[in-house]
């Protein structure tokens, strides 16, 4: 970014206490200056971004003078963040679930690659709002198997260790290729959207977890016991953990999922401790080995027989033509979470009844 965009300043979220996540920025910082480079990394606390403390850090940085024109600025570069993020997540999600049926192979990761770079150019808003319909047409564009039922995974762990390939030897696009579903959890705008509390998805894997994890003890610890009991009723056929080597948290989930098999936790999991030392050759043993496992589930095991159903995302793209319906530009990044979240919330309140009327039915009888 020095070389290329001529940027020094950077913004990068910490946390407090012991996590390494606050130790990331002061580190980082030194390190380039040390190597010659004008660099300033400028920390921002993400506990609760709902305090808006965030916000005196970016006043800070925009060359605006006018006082009012200045919070104008700092709304329509979140709007700007919050729409990329939003597309890259849904950019990322379709990569996992098209690659392991692409017809002629390197089909997804050349879109995928193509979709990144417009995205990282356009700085319209307005463009950005149509961004959805480009991204559909281009992976429409991927002929693909339809008649296959593939095996399906969650990917999931520690944020930065999902969500950066190089760091995790791009284990997504290693799985497409060996023809595995893959469902990636994580996304920096989920991410956001729960630092806002908004994100009621989290909420729904908080009381997933609940009884094995009942507060919130670090890193993603709650949501990846919450994403592996949702997985395992939703019939995926194995799990990937990804976290960095002796993250507590990470290993704390670890330690409660192992000690919870086989029963009732029968799904196969996968674990991935990363460090510097982390090769790719051992992980693509790991990773064969644990296909040939759920390969041999899927055949033998009836738990894991005629459970496939696909993703209602590729009957989207390659079954529907897409709307042409005009998005409101102003609230879209706000009210389209919130929608889903309502409609998240209605089936938890049903399902909560159904619950307590069903216990009630049976202590009765």
């Amino acid at each position: 970014m020095i070389k290329n965009h001529d940027i020094h300043t950077f913004v990068m979220s910490i946390d407090c206490g012991p996590c390494r996540l606050g130790f990331y920025a002061p580190i980082q910082e030194k390190i380039l200056k040390d190597l010659g480079y004008d660099v300033e990394i400028i920390p921002i606390q993400q506990d609760n971004l709902l305090n808006f403390k965030w916000t005196k850090t970016l006043l800070q940085l925009t060359n605006i003078t006018d006082p009012l024109m200045k919070y104008f600025d700092i709304i329509n570069c979140t709007r700007l963040a919050l729409s990329k993020m939003s597309h890259i997540a849904d950019i990322t999600r379709l990569e996992g679930l098209v690659r392991c049926r692409e017809i002629h192979k390197g089909n997804t990761t050349q879109t995928v690659k193509i979709l990144m770079d417009r995205l990282d150019e356009e700085w319209d808003l307005y463009k950005l709002h149509n961004f959805s319909q480009i991204i559909q047409e281009e992976f429409r564009k991927i002929p693909i198997k339809r008649d296959i039922e593939p095996l399906r995974i969650v990917v999931t762990g520690e944020n930065h260790i999902v969500m950066e390939p190089f760091v995790n030897m791009d284990i997504v696009r290693k799985f497409g290729e060996e023809g595995i579903e893959v469902h990636l959890a994580n996304s920096l705008y989920d991410w956001i959207l729960h630092k806002l509390h908004i994100n009621l998805e989290r909420k729904k894997l908080e009381r997933f977890s609940k009884p094995y994890i009942p507060l919130d003890i670090g890193g993603e610890a709650m949501w990846v016991v919450g994403h592996y009991i949702e997985a395992q009723q939703l019939g995926f056929d194995g799990f990937i953990h990804l976290y960095p080597f002796t993250c507590m948290p990470e290993n704390t989930a670890r330690g409660i999922l192992e000690g919870q098999s086989p029963d009732p936790f029968y799904l196969p999991i996968q674990f991935y401790s990363i460090d510097e030392h982390t090769g790719y050759e051992g992980l693509r043993t790991r990773l064969e080995s644990f296909i040939d496992l759920m390969k041999s589930n899927r055949q033998e095991n009836p738990r894991f027989k005629g459970k496939y159903q696909e993703p209602h995302e590729i009957g989207k793209i390659y079954d529907q033509h897409l709307s042409k319906a005009k998005k409101n530009p102003l609230f879209d990044e706000l009210l389209t979470p919130i929608a889903n979240n309502f409609n998240i919330l209605l089936s938890e309140i049903f399902n909560t009844k159904a619950t307590e009327k069903n216990s009630k039915e049976d202590s009765d009888n």
